[in-house]
């Protein structure tokens, strides 16, 4: 077999269409396009679909209405809803060729389908010897052949993170991207100055921005003047059509002043006074901005008891629910607790996910990489700066910082990542699609197990929990430390 007989088919180089051609590109050619020792330079050809019929092996990917090809073996039906098909089969007019075809109803999906292709595939095609898997070795022979028709359980899939740990925007973002995540809310005490070029290169991957700041929140959000919140929603609007009114982003988050362990701020009532707060605050946003995208970051703890109020939360605001219980994956220890702390947590996750029929419910996993608040090892963002432009020397030193506490966070994972696996299932069951899962961490540097299993998780949970453990370790872009 001839490993460099292959091409690539496509109908439209653009958008996200031409991420996944770039990617099937890359990942394909860094298989098939050089040999070990030897300086040669061949290139992949990548060509415009003018026949259904080719005398190489074939990679034949695009959007589903586009591709005479990709209809004649592929029928729409067989495409689930926002997912895609990725097949690999013996072509038919002639069995010593393969073709490999990757579709969807729409350009992202298309470049969802890539990454299982690059990331998935050639473990499944790599010759074995005993336990031994030489993927370096895969497209040496004829392929398998390969079948999957996969799609989300949710259609967003988030990370909170901060903006200054963020040290490559690009890197950060095509990281997000190959772990088909497709939400970035992102903290800052600043906004960025170059946050509407952030914005557009998320875009770029399909990937929506959502900037968070402050409604009131501090770190000791007891100090709060619950007398002068009218002031206080002033002022957020201010800042809201002078910062961020103009970035292109899809939406805001806030933090008011919920994180506290005890439900009153004096004597009055948090969840009742929040309430009435955030509602005015955000009707006088959105009559002028009535398409806005608003997330209200809600800590649990010192409003669990009063979800009645809660439960008048505008319905045009959707809540981002943080710090849902003592155990995993909502709190920062990885410890899954109890069975009757286990228990309680899965009872108050259905009551978040019922509480408003009509409004947004979105919760946020913790127990991944956060930053370090001790001391002097935290500082502050001290005012607007460049967001994820740091430079080689900034990135290599962090990573390895990093390397060690990832080492211990990614044996957590190991041991107790199957409750996680267990609530996310439990929560997809629910059969509300409109339920977004985040995970709220420090994540930059790397594509790192832990997150990368954890956003594998949120894609879906049909696959027992060890099949994910397996497939996600074994991807070669993968940071396993």
């Amino acid at each position: 077999m001839n490993k460099r007989s292959w091409k690539i088919i496509y109908n439209n180089y653009d958008g996200l269409e031409k991420k996944a051609i770039d990617l099937i590109s890359e990942e394909l050619g860094g298989y098939i396009l050089r040999d070990k020792g030897r300086y040669t330079i061949h290139v992949l050809a990548c060509e415009k679909e003018t026949t259904t019929s080719f005398d190489t092996n074939a990679v034949v990917i695009g959007v589903y209405e586009n591709s005479e090809t990709i209809k004649k073996y592929i029928s729409e039906d067989e495409i689930p809803y926002n997912g895609y098909v990725l097949k690999v089969m013996d072509n038919p007019e002639n069995n010593d060729l393969k073709l490999v075809l990757i579709t969807a109803k729409a350009p992202r999906e298309v470049f969802y389908g890539a990454i299982e292709f690059a990331d998935d595939f050639p473990v499944k095609a790599a010759p074995e010897s005993g336990s031994l898997r030489f993927i370096d070795e895969a497209f040496d022979q004829k392929l398998p052949d390969y079948y999957s028709a996969s799609a989300p359980k949710t259609d967003r899939r988030a990370v909170f993170t901060w903006g200054n740990p963020i040290n490559d925007y690009k890197d950060y973002i095509q990281n997000m991207a190959r772990m088909r995540l497709n939400q970035l809310i992102m903290w800052n005490d600043f906004l960025p100055i170059n946050a509407k070029e952030v914005v557009d290169y998320a875009h770029e991957y399909g990937i929506e921005v959502i900037w968070g700041f402050a409604w009131g929140w501090s770190r000791k959000c007891d100090t709060i003047d619950l007398n002068a919140l009218d002031k206080l929603s002033e002022s957020v609007i201010e800042k809201y059509e002078k910062e961020y009114a103009d970035t292109n982003a899809d939406g805001i988050y806030f933090q008011s002043f919920t994180e506290l362990t005890e439900d009153k701020i004096g004597d009055r009532l948090i969840a009742d006074v929040v309430v009435d707060f955030v509602n005015k605050t955000a009707d006088r946003i959105l009559k002028k901005h009535p398409n806005l995208y608003i997330q209200f970051g809600l800590h649990a703890t010192s409003v669990k008891d009063h979800m009645e109020y809660i439960a008048k939360v505008d319905p045009r605001v959707e809540i981002m629910w943080e710090d849902c219980g003592a155990t995993c994956p909502f709190s920062n220890s990885l410890e899954p607790g109890t069975e009757e702390e286990i228990a309680r947590v899965e009872k108050f996750t259905d009551q978040m996910i019922s509480l408003r029929k009509n409004g947004g419910v979105s919760m946020l996993y913790k127990g991944l990489s956060l930053l370090d608040w001790r001391g002097d090892n935290f500082v502050h963002q001290c005012g607007p700066f460049i967001l994820g432009r740091a430079g080689t020397r900034i990135v290599e030193h962090d990573r390895e910082v990093m390397k060690p506490l990832w080492r211990s966070i990614q044996a957590q994972w190991y041991k107790n990542g199957i409750y996680t696996y267990n609530l996310t299932k439990h929560i997809y069951q629910s059969s509300r699609r409109d339920v977004t899962i985040g995970m709220a961490g420090q994540f930059a540097g790397g594509h790192w197990f832990p997150v990368a299993f954890c956003a594998q998780m949120l894609w879906s949970c049909d696959e027992p929990y060890e099949e994910i453990m397996e497939k996600v370790s074994k991807r070669r872009i993968v940071d396993i430390v």
